[in-house]
């Protein structure tokens, strides 16, 4: 596949190849002086052409839904590899860790002045890692913490956006802070198959 980019210097296009397989159904070329391209543009005036638009749309959304199945399949399969073949070599790494960090720990601890350990092939040095804190049970921890440490549960305001819509669109209400827009109408395509 090829298109025409124009250079900023010169005004003729300069040929750019791309390969189909990454945009199949997409034409890059710009269309020549009196293709059907660049004839006027199509008008839709009748209940054929509405059908005819109507028909076009749900096939478009069909390939963009094949495309994106297509996508997670191929996204699957390049995981399911990806840890397939990275397994072995994840367990070397696990199994010469558990084998080396006694040794770093021990010789570190002999130099005080420094958390790594400077090696030929590379450097191993020791970090600590954040704190970390899951909560398992939101409800008994927040009764604990009412109790015991009242500190640690936040009160939090927010604004209720069904009553804003209807103080701002029923009874015309202007609230500084907010921008509305009164909802407009979006054509929907449905299939009638």
């Amino acid at each position: 596949m090829q298109t025409a980019v124009l250079d900023p210097v010169r005004t003729e296009p300069i040929p750019l190849d791309l390969p189909a397989i990454f945009y199949p159904d997409f034409d890059f070329s710009p269309p020549e002086p009196g293709s059907p391209d660049s004839l006027p543009s199509f008008t839709v005036d009748t209940l054929q052409k509405a059908d005819w638009c109507v028909a076009k749309i749900l096939a478009a959304d069909s390939r963009i839904s094949r495309r994106a199945e297509l996508a997670a399949e191929l996204h699957s399969r390049i995981d399911t590899w990806m840890t397939k073949s990275s397994s072995a070599d994840q367990d070397s790494i696990s199994y010469l860790t558990s084998l080396l960090r006694p040794f770093v720990e021990a010789e570190l601890a002999t130099v005080r002045r420094s958390r790594s350990l400077l090696l030929p092939s590379g450097t191993a040095s020791l970090r600590k890692l954040p704190d970390r804190l899951d909560i398992v049970s939101q409800e008994s921890a927040m009764a604990w913490a009412e109790i015991n440490a009242p500190d640690a549960i936040i009160t939090e305001r927010k604004l209720v956006k069904s009553e804003l819509k209807r103080l701002i669109f029923r009874q015309g209400e202007a609230i500084p802070g907010i921008d509305a827009e009164l909802g407009r109408d979006e054509l929907y395509i449905k299939s009638s198959l």
